[in-house]
């Protein structure tokens, strides 16, 4: 990566300059599945956060089959004393996922009440819908990092900037990516995020916030999942620029995003001590450094890999047609999915599986 030094591009949202040097911190109330699939319960979030003086809401849409294999349990999650012994797929979909009828109203709402509206997608049925709806900002999450052949075909096919989190991501991961992005013209920017709900303190890696700054070229910010406010403030001194949290009205609730989300009686606090929190003088870091080792345990089973989507024969030729890219990463890589198709398999492989190298014929 090329350093350029601490200039940094300013992102535009609805026709304003909201993320650069120099403006107030953009902060992201991020909603996710913390709705419990109830609009009213999302509408009161809303308008929460907007009383809380955050600029941005976010939800996920969460579609099952471009994100997990069909063969993933809820139990892989921990989360079967939650939502039963049933597939992650299913889980998604009938547990987690905004549905798609409640946008046009939230989005409006959103506007409303003076935020941005923004979402999480995960593959192409996800981008076409974004560019239906209208959002004002696209997010990418931490398990799609690695997700390139995805990534590469939204630039320049969305006209509002994408923000992308790095949690789990490797510097190798962090160049690709920035390789595969940069060129979008709307813009692009980086949350700095350990991929650990909640980090403990020694995990931050908060000093990579300040290694990138000096080396992109583009908006840095912090997706944030460490309790209290103190990394926030911490990586604001290190110079992230927007911010992202997630909220709930009360954190005891069963979900998987509620334990680590922070209430609203605390997030009014937050949004006023990052605004008040200045970036000091960016120390130069020499070093990245690479996740944790329980980062790298949830690498495996959160990124993406090539998977099977039905049982095929031994000496079968590959098309795209026979695997799609979802968890877990225990698989080869999306970025190798061209080498994949036209590969034949050395012997048959059902249904469901992550492809491995060792499954396919080498080249003659």
């Amino acid at each position: 990566m090329k350093n350029k030094g601490l200039a940094r591009t300013t992102l535009q949202v609805r026709g304003r300059s909201v993320i650069g040097d120099g403006l107030k911190p953009y902060i992201i109330a991020e909603i996710g599945t913390n709705h419990n699939r109830s609009l009213e319960m999302a509408k009161v979030l809303l308008r929460g956060v907007a009383d809380a003086g955050c600029d941005c809401a976010k939800f996920q849409i969460y579609e099952p089959d471009e994100i997990v294999s069909a063969r993933v349990r809820a139990s892989d999650y921990g989360l079967d004393s939650v939502y039963g012994d049933i597939s992650a797929q299913d889980m998604f979909e009938r547990y987690l996922k905004t549905p798609k009828e409640w946008f046009p109203e939230l989005r409006d709402l959103c506007h409303e009440l003076g935020m941005d509206f923004a979402a999480t997608i995960h593959g192409e049925h996800g981008l076409n819908w974004a560019n239906e709806i209208g959002l004002d900002l696209v997010k990418i999450a931490s398990m799609d990092h690695t997700n390139l052949p995805f990534l590469s075909n939204l630039v320049n096919k969305l006209n509002v900037p994408i923000l992308s989190s790095l949690g789990m991501a490797g510097l190798e991961d962090v160049e690709a990516l920035f390789a595969t992005i940069k060129n979008h013209q709307p813009g692009v920017g980086f949350f700095h995020c350990t991929a650990i709900y909640p980090p403990a303190p020694n995990e931050l890696r908060l000093s990579n916030i300040s290694y990138l700054v000096q080396k992109l070229g583009i908006p840095i910010g912090f997706s944030d999942h460490a309790e209290g406010v103190e990394a926030a403030l911490d990586a604001r001194g290190l110079g992230a620029i927007f911010f992202e949290k997630h909220v709930t009205t009360d954190k005891n609730q069963s979900g998987p995003d509620h334990p680590f989300a922070m209430e609203m009686s605390e997030l009014k606090a937050y949004v006023e001590l990052l605004i008040e929190r200045s970036a000091t003088e960016i120390l130069e870091a020499v070093e990245f450094l690479e996740p944790s080792e329980r980062e790298l345990q949830n690498k495996r089973k959160f990124v993406k890999s090539i998977v099977t989507r039905r049982s095929l024969p031994v000496g079968h030729f590959l098309t795209a047609k026979d695997i799609y890219l979802a968890r877990p990463g225990s698989g080869i890589r999306p970025a190798d999915l061209p080498r994949v198709i036209g590969k034949a398999l050395r012997h048959s492989i059902a249904e469901e599986m992550p492809l491995q190298w060792a499954d396919l014929k080498a080249d003659p």
